[in-house]
C-alpha cells in the first residue's frame, strides 16, 4: 500500500503503476500456463489410463468366471466380424460402452469401442491374442499422438512380459528394464520410437509420466 500523505490521507496509485503491475503479472500468467496446462493434461491421461486399466481387466477377470482362464479363449482369424463377435463375446458383456464402429486406426478390421468419458479403444484380435490401442479422446483419432493420446495394450501375446491372462501395456520384444522402454529402436518411448512402450513406461514410474517422458 502507498505511504500516506503528510495530512493522514492515503495516496492511491498511479496509472502508470497499475499497468506496469498488470505487466507483470501478464508475464508471469504467461510463462507458468503453458506449464500448468501440461500438468493437466498429463494428469487427465494418466487418470484415463489407470482407468481403462482397471475396468477392461476387471471384465476379463469377469469373463473368466464364464468363459476359462483368457489363454483359452477362441482367437479368431483377423476380419471385422470376427473381432466384433470375440469382443462382444468375451469382453463387452462384462464391461460398459457407448457403440462399436471400424476402425480409422490402421486397417479397418479393426473394431473401435467408444467409452462414455470420450475416450476409446481400437481391437485387433488374431490367432496371437489381442492387440489394443487405446485413445485418450476419441475426437482426436484422426490426428493420434502416440505419446499423449494413444496407448497400447495386449491380451495373450506370444513374446511379451505379462499380458498373458490380463491385460497389460503393450510390452512385445520388451527386455524388461526401464532404459529398454525408451531405446527400443522401433517401440521406445522416444521421439523418434513408435511410442508403442508408452503406456508400459508410464506404468514402470508408477503411473506418472516422468521428466524424460517424450510428451
Amino acid at each position: 500500500m502507498p505511504p500516506p500523505r503528510k495530512d493522514g490521507t492515503l495516496k492511491g496509485f498511479t496509472l502508470a503503476e497499475v499497468l506496469i503491475t498488470l505487466g507483470i503479472i501478464g508475464v508471469v500468467a504467461a510463462l507458468t500456463m503453458p506449464t500448468l496446462i501440461a500438468y493437466h493434461q498429463k494428469q487427465v491421461t494418466v487418470n484415463k489410463l489407470k482407468k481403462f486399466y482397471t475396468n477392461i481387466n476387471q471384465a476379463v477377470r469377469l469373463s473368466e468366471l464364464e468363459n476359462d482362464s483368457s489363454e483359452f479363449w477362441e482367437y479368431p482369424d483377423n476380419n471385422y466380424e470376427n473381432n466384433k463377435a470375440f469382443f462382444e463375446k468375451y469382453i463387452g458383456k462384462y464391461m460398459q460402452y457407448v457403440s462399436i464402429e471400424p476402425s480409422k486406426i490402421g486397417d479397418y478390421s479393426n473394431i473401435l469401442v467408444k467409452f462414455a468419458d470420450g475416450s476409446a479403444a481400437a481391437f485387433r484380435t488374431d490367432k496371437n491374442g489381442t492387440d489394443i490401442n487405446f485413445i485418450t479422446e476419441a475426437s482426436s483419432i484422426k490426428t493420434k499422438n502416440p505419446k499423449r493420446n494413444s496407448f497400447g495394450f495386449m491380451l495373450n501375446k506370444k513374446l511379451s512380459i505379462g499380458a498373458k491372462t490380463m491385460v497389460e501395456p503393450y510390452t512385445f520384444e520388451w527386455d524388461g528394464t526401464r532404459e529398454h522402454l525408451i531405446s527400443h529402436p522401433r517401440y521406445g518411448c522416444s521421439q523418434n520410437g513408435l511410442g508403442s512402450y508408452c503406456a508400459k513406461l508410464i506404468q514402470y514410474d508408477g503411473w506418472q509420466i516422468s521428466k524424460d517422458y517424450p510428451w
